[in-house]
């Protein structure tokens, strides 16, 4: 398995967390009494997933600026918490001029190297909220946060000069997710953005891993 088939596989994971947590309280705050938590809820999801009809965006941020509400609900849960990773999906058929600006609803998983143990927090609007716990145990910590130079606005940025654009404007709808790694796992000491565009009729991706401190392009895939 390549380096980029490994990270795709935990950007997946994540971000079907993300997108449930995100989903329910989306159309929770929309007073929608038809949707219920039930342990059929992904089904549901996943259905609308399928929908080609571009979707509604949430109010967001960048990476940074939830980065900024989320990390306080994260040294409450524990005090040596650090950040691991950061995922978001921007709204299906989001055209290339709204996704430059890189703000949508986040979510992050902290880590906390004492206990071993994980949190996920999400951040939507100006309101950040510990959603669930887990454990886990990482042969290195992750990186330190002050590294993180590119925020998401700028990633995107680069992604769409790079080919993203070209790729939304052959492909019509497309949904964009994108996850900021600071796990080090391929130990060459670089916290990484992976972004990725799928087109929705056809199954089409575009890909690409760009260095999060120095903004350096290190990967595409299409």
């Amino acid at each position: 398995m390549t380096k980029l088939e490994w990270a795709l596989g935990i950007l997946l994971v994540i971000l079907l967390l993300v997108v449930a947590v995100l989903s329910f309280m989306f159309w929770f705050r929309t007073g929608n009494s038809a949707v219920n938590v039930t342990p059929n809820s992904a089904t549901v999801i996943a259905q609308r997933a399928d929908d080609i009809a571009p979707t509604p965006a949430y109010a967001g941020k960048t990476a940074q600026a939830a980065f900024v509400l989320a990390q306080p609900v994260a040294q409450a849960w524990q005090a040596d918490a650090r950040l691991w990773q950061a995922s978001a999906t921007f709204p299906q058929g989001a055209s290339a001029e709204e996704l430059k600006e890189g703000e949508i609803a986040w979510g992050f998983v902290f880590y906390a190297p004492g206990t071993g143990k994980t949190a996920v927090i999400s951040v939507t609007g100006d309101q950040a909220s510990l959603i669930s716990e887990g454990s886990m145990q990482l042969d290195t910590p992750p990186l330190d946060i002050s590294g993180w130079k590119l925020d998401s606005r700028d990633a995107v940025q680069l992604f769409l000069d790079a080919g993203g654009a070209d790729f939304i404007a052959q492909e019509g709808i497309t949904t964009l997710t994108m996850t900021l790694s600071l796990g080090n796992q391929s130990g060459n000491n670089r916290m990484e953005w992976l972004i990725s565009l799928f087109a929705t009729q056809n199954g089409r991706s575009f890909t690409m891993r760009i260095d999060a401190t120095s903004g350096e392009i290190l990967e595409t895939t299409s």
